[in-house]
């Protein structure tokens, strides 16, 4: 079964970019995301195949020939080569990748392939797809993008903030994250990258919880409420049966002689209930009244001396 993570890019790499420009963004994300990058080859290692079947696709628009496969190993992985040097040239040169004196990969966002808002979000996608998860919204909510190159992880953050998202940052085994923990964020982000069905499910989950913790809190509170009656009820009790064993109820006034009886015989209902069963009917101030005068007057014949 896969994961809410792998759910997500497979939606994302079903989602078709309406411009070929948005391509060469999306393309962009997944290369400088995902792929070690050299002058002699390519190369993306991935678990999931919709992340190799959307680089290979944004490749072929592009001109660009890949060598798919997947490793033997015992986890499975499946990689994507591109290894024609020229096509690597090519690539090189349009995502402005190597400096042209040092021969040095430069992992940065160019800026040409990022000027439009579409592309942007192309780009973000692509991101996504080469270096984010997301985990369950029934586990937690937290979504990350993970680079090992500190200025690529810069310029993410630059244009995240740019449109409109607050992102924080950390480093965690020499490689920098992006995160967010905030649900809200998280769903906007995911209608932000194309994955609608993914948003949908995030707040479905999160009406589940919503509705889930109001019942336990109103459970909650009819619970203390109810051991709430009973204790004082139990206090009530007691002092009655003081009162009964050193004067007898029928000593006690009128008023006071029938909500002590009707306490004895209905010893866990609440003060409101014991009031709809005087005669005339009581509320529960009243009735909370007449429970005061009867546990001090077994407190003082308690303390009164034989």
């Amino acid at each position: 079964m896969k994961s809410f993570s792998e759910l997500t890019k497979e939606e994302l790499y079903k989602t078709d970019n309406s411009k070929s420009c948005c391509d060469t963004a999306e393309f962009g994300g997944i290369l400088l995301m995902g792929c070690s990058i050299s002058c002699d080859e390519i190369k993306l290692v991935t678990e999931n195949p919709d992340v190799l079947g959307c680089f290979a696709m944004l490749a072929r628009r592009l001109g660009y020939t890949t060598q798919n496969g997947q490793t033997t190993d015992r986890t499975s992985r499946y990689t994507a080569k591109i290894t024609d040097p020229t096509q690597i040239f090519m690539i090189l040169s349009e995502y402005s990748l190597i400096d042209s004196d040092t021969r040095i990969i430069k992992h940065k966002i160019p800026k040409h392939i990022i000027q439009n808002d579409c592309c942007r979000r192309a780009f973000i996608r692509g991101a996504f797809l080469g270096g984010g998860t997301v985990i369950d919204p029934k586990k937690n909510y937290n979504l990350e993008l993970v680079t090992p190159y500190m200025g690529l992880s810069r310029d993410i953050f630059e244009l995240l903030r740019t449109d409109g998202f607050t992102f924080k940052t950390v480093v965690r085994k020499s490689k920098y994250v992006i995160y967010i923990k905030n649900s809200e964020t998280i769903q906007d982000f995911l209608s932000y990258m194309g994955a609608y069905k993914a948003q949908m499910e995030l707040i479905n989950v999160k009406i589940e919880k919503e509705i889930r913790n109001d019942v336990t809190r109103s459970i909650n509170s009819e619970t203390a409420n109810y051991e709430k009656t009973i204790s004082a009820s139990v206090k009530q009790i007691q002092a009655i049966e003081e009162i009964q064993k050193f004067i007898g109820l029928d000593n006690l006034p009128d008023e006071l002689r029938e909500i002590a009886r009707l306490r004895l015989k209905y010893k866990s209902m609440s003060l409101t209930e014991l009031g709809d069963k005087c005669t005339p009917k009581l509320g529960k101030s009243g009735v909370n009244h007449r429970m005061k005068k009867i546990l001090a007057l077994a407190e003082n014949l308690k303390t009164k001396p034989e």
